[in-house]
């Protein structure tokens, strides 16, 4: 491959297998796009961001750089691949990216587990949580007026998206958050505080926020000093623990934030990262929907060889 510095002001020197955004300029220095890119073995997959003329115009850099187009399919062209490779456009964070991108390159793992259908069931189960690789999991905030909640999600999101300040129930409505964290994606939700005899709006709010806390895949239960968790199956942190060396979670301490997003990323994430490629590749669901057929008897394993693999 030719040098990457002969191209876009040497850009693609910086690029690795993860999609990050790039800037490509031409040979005077001036901007043509605004593009992502990752590499993948001895080639750069370049998605552009402009029209036909934009393309037209990067294509001409790189041929005078010496750089030649491949097939868009840099993976292979069976089933596993293109249809695996069909996720990226919905995969949430550079980790979900990196994963899928990951997951289609093992076709023989594919091809040796249903060899071993044994295997199949254990490597579904350890391979569940996939789907917030492309569905962010629903995190709610819950606990008492004042335990800080809209103040720790404004901090875990870095954005003031939630009013805050001494009044009680400032929080009436539901309001969602996003970070990312470790390339992967968390949706977080602030809901009312609850306490006793609310009524009217205060009830309402309240009502409002036991059923988004229905719908949620974790409850962080935050309980301020002088208060116990109430919710069984909850995630409970001790709230504004100002003091240096406290055990939970403050806004006035920027390190007990960052520990409580990892705490959440291992939460949800931490099981499926630990996996080796080898054991994380069945992400598609049609692909485990099969697989699970086959664990039932209503499919073979020749079948889903035939329409996967060959």
């Amino acid at each position: 491959m030719p040098e990457a510095h002969q191209v876009f002001g040497g850009v693609l020197q910086t690029v690795t297998d993860i999609p990050q955004r790039v800037w490509l300029k031409n040979a005077a220095g001036e901007v043509i796009d605004e593009a992502m890119s990752c590499r993948e073995g001895n080639a750069f997959l370049i998605t552009c961001h402009g029209g036909p003329g934009v393309r037209l115009a990067v294509e001409e850099e790189l041929a005078q750089a010496g750089l030649s187009q491949t097939a868009a399919n840099l993976y292979g062209e069976c089933t596993f691949v293109s249809r695996t490779l069909t996720l990226l456009q919905l995969a949430r964070g550079p980790a979900a990216v990196r994963m899928v991108l990951e997951a289609a390159k093992e076709t023989e793992s594919l091809r040796n587990l249903l060899s071993s259908p044994e295997q199949i069931r254990p490597q579904l189960a350890e391979s569940e949580s996939f789907r917030y690789l492309f569905s962010p999991p629903r995190i709610q905030l819950w606990g008492p007026v004042n335990a800080g909640k809209s103040s720790l999600l404004n901090k875990l999101c870095g954005q003031p998206l939630a009013a805050v300040g001494d009044e009680p129930g400032l929080t009436r409505d539901v309001i969602e958050g996003r970070l990312e964290h470790q390339g992967f994606e968390l949706r977080l939700f602030d809901a009312p505080g609850h306490w006793v005899g609310g009524v009217g709006v205060d009830a309402e709010a309240q009502a409002l926020a036991r059923e988004w806390r229905g719908e949620a895949d974790l409850v962080l239960e935050l309980t301020p000093p002088g208060a116990a968790p109430e919710l069984p199956n909850s995630l409970v942190v001790a709230s504004r623990a100002d003091a240096p060396g406290a055990d939970g979670v403050s806004t006035q301490r920027p390190e007990t934030v960052e520990a409580l997003k990892s705490r959440l990323v291992e939460h949800f994430f931490g099981r499926l990262a630990a996996l080796p490629p080898s054991r994380r590749f069945l992400l598609h669901p049609d692909l485990r929907n099969n697989l699970e057929s086959l664990g039932e008897g209503r499919l073979n394993a020749d079948q889903i060889r035939r329409y996967w693999l060959d």
